[in-house]
């Protein structure tokens, strides 16, 4: 069940978008031009070439989806940037509803043009296939010492000025994801018969997809949307100039872009004509807010499917999609593995596994702290729906985390679980789980609703094939804040907000095939985020020398007494990032 909220639309957003350039393709083509002049030759030919093929090939209807490869490289620089996975495949679901005209905003289009609005049979999927033959998710991911990008020198698209080149631009859509200078929000190179080595598309990181680092107004993918018409041909509704020609002939002339959203009619009878409909400001290929844009019209998919079948015809026959990964193989001791891939839901492994993947494959410590993303992980999806994700946002000492939306769930009781690598424990005489988490309810707890998500730590001592709960808290127990419920989709605000956990797990130290896996139930409250994950024994050493400033703690009870030399326990909390942690127990 989802939450959903009203919010008041300020005048703030028209300044904010104003302040943005929604697009820089024209301006990006001067640049092309003047550097490459027999590009600006040939982009001249297109038009004429486009309206001929179309005059003697193009069927409107013909039932024949084109499926295009994408490849997604965010080049960052900072946490923020390094967008997630799941923000990706949220702008990729944007452009296959756009392009097919199942966007749930189609309704908006006005009466007079839904008869012209178009599903244009285009499909984007991530390849599943790079260009040397081997498994891929569709996404490449590049640190940089580049703090943002200019369209003057498209450095994010060369390895060597701090990006990354391009995979075969004959064979996939390329899109760069990074910081783009200038108020930039996107831009792109159309097609012509010139090989241009920049070709693709290019997003600012806070306008692609649907979530994660995208700001108002241009938070619905629509950018990308936009961008991508470029890329196959298509021009600004008003031909960017004064009125001009965009080359096609079932969109209104229009005098200029729009921003905003404005009222339909918007400008009637513009540029001379006697139109009373005025601009099609909802067009892909206008100016206007995100949620203001729902249409392409059959005229600007013809032009699309021309420009693939002319310019782009690689895209037509591929196998580069959905291509399935020959299937991993699991060796454990007892030829059991962990939650074999015999059921329904989503099983998601987020590195491809090629060769044998082995149940015990590793020895603790295992220290997460989730700075890079979410690692090679088990993540299991039974329902399909919303699961483990990463953060930038929330983190204990830091700014990123794994967490789930709990808030935004679309369904009570299901269940996700991330498992982490199995370990052999045979030669460890203690070993110790430990991670931080923060969670909020939703709901208030004296209300008789009683709502309750649920945090549960399985472990296995078989390679996965059964499962005990050796820890559980759900509810107001599981809740880390003061408040205890927080009626927002909620995110931590800073380490008060966390708590830390040691789970002492030394009987399972006999075990060469043992396993930890992290449960999420879902009963429609908020978000769970989970930091710190440590797998480690307590005999762990570190040299007191190396500690600047040490002082000798002497620990005295309200009688004046010395507990130093009771029952005392040191935990050293160890991260990937060579900082400590030390927490003293006093028994």
């Amino acid at each position: 069940m989802s939450r959903f909220f009203i919010f008041l639309i300020s005048l703030s957003f028209f300044y904010f978008s104003s302040a943005q350039e929604r697009c820089s393709t024209d301006e990006y083509l001067d640049i092309l031009y003047s550097q490459f002049p027999e590009y600006k030759n040939e982009r001249e030919k297109v038009n004429l070439e486009t309206k001929k093929w179309i005059e003697s090939n193009y069927i409107q209807n013909s039932k024949s989806i084109i499926t295009i490869p994408v490849v997604v490289h965010v080049v960052w620089n900072t946490n923020t940037e390094n967008i997630s996975d799941q923000q990706i495949f949220s702008q990729i679901d944007v452009l296959n509803a756009d392009y097919r005209r199942t966007n749930i905003d189609a309704i908006m289009t006005p009466s007079v043009w839904q008869g012209i609005a178009a599903d244009t049979e285009i499909e984007f999927c991530l390849a599943s296939v790079d260009p040397n033959g081997a498994f891929t998710n569709g996404i490449t991911r590049t640190q940089t010492s580049q703090t943002s990008f200019s369209i003057q020198t498209n450095a994010m698209k060369s390895t060597s000025s701090g990006g990354i080149d391009p995979w075969d631009q004959d064979k996939y859509l390329n899109i760069w994801v990074c910081d783009l200078s200038g108020g930039i929000l996107g831009y792109a190179t159309p097609p012509s018969n010139f090989n241009n080595p920049y070709d693709g598309v290019v997003v600012g990181y806070r306008y692609f997809g649907t979530m994660g680092t995208v700001q108002a107004p241009y938070n619905k993918g629509r950018t990308c949307t936009h961008e991508v018409g470029h890329w196959l041909n298509l021009d600004h509704t008003w031909g960017s100039g004064t009125c001009g020609n965009d080359n096609v002939n079932d969109t209104p002339l229009q005098e200029e872009a729009n921003y905003s959203c404005p009222a339909f009619p918007h400008n009637a009878n513009s540029c001379g004509t006697s139109n009373s409909n005025g601009d099609m400001f909802m067009n892909y290929m206008d100016y206007t807010n995100d949620g203001c844009m729902n249409l392409f019209t059959q005229g600007q998919k013809a032009r699309m499917t021309a420009a693939i079948n002319q310019y782009r015809p690689n895209l037509l026959n591929h196998n580069l999609c959905n291509t399935t990964p020959p299937p991993p193989s699991w060796n454990c001791v007892n030829g059991n593995c962990i939650d074999p891939l015999n059921g329904n839901g989503t099983y998601t492994d987020l590195s491809v596994c090629q060769a044998n993947c082995f149940c015990a494959a590793t020895n603790p410590p295992i220290y997460e702290n989730f700075q890079s993303g979410i690692p090679s992980w088990t993540i299991i999806n039974n329902d399909g729906s919303d699961t483990w994700e990463w953060t930038n946002s929330a983190g204990y000492n830091s700014n990123s985390s794994i967490y789930i939306n709990n808030a935004e769930y679309p369904a009570n009781g299901e269940y996700d679980d991330f498992i982490l690598p199995t370990v052999d424990l045979t030669s460890y005489s203690s070993i110790y789980l430990t991670f931080d988490y923060a969670y909020s309810l939703w709901t208030n707890p004296a209300s008789s609703q009683n709502w309750s998500d649920t945090l549960i730590i399985f472990v296995s001592d078989d390679c996965g094939n059964t499962w005990q709960n050796v820890w559980e808290k759900a509810g107001l127990n599981l809740t880390t804040t003061s408040p205890a419920y927080n009626p927002f989709n909620w995110f931590p605000s800073g380490n008060s907000d966390w708590t830390s956990i040691v789970i002492d797990l030394s009987q399972y130290t006999n075990q060469d095939d043992f396993a930890i896996k992290f449960r999420n139930v879902n009963q429609y409250e908020n978000n769970l985020f989970i930091d710190n994950i440590n797998l480690w024994d307590n005999n762990t050493s570190t040299n007191i020398e190396n500690f600047e400033n040490k002082k000798l703690v002497k620990v005295i009870d309200v009688l004046g007494r010395e507990n130093s030399k009771k029952s005392n326990s040191v935990y050293l909390y160890l991260y990937d990032d060579n900082s400590v942690e030390k927490k003293v127990i006093i028994d």
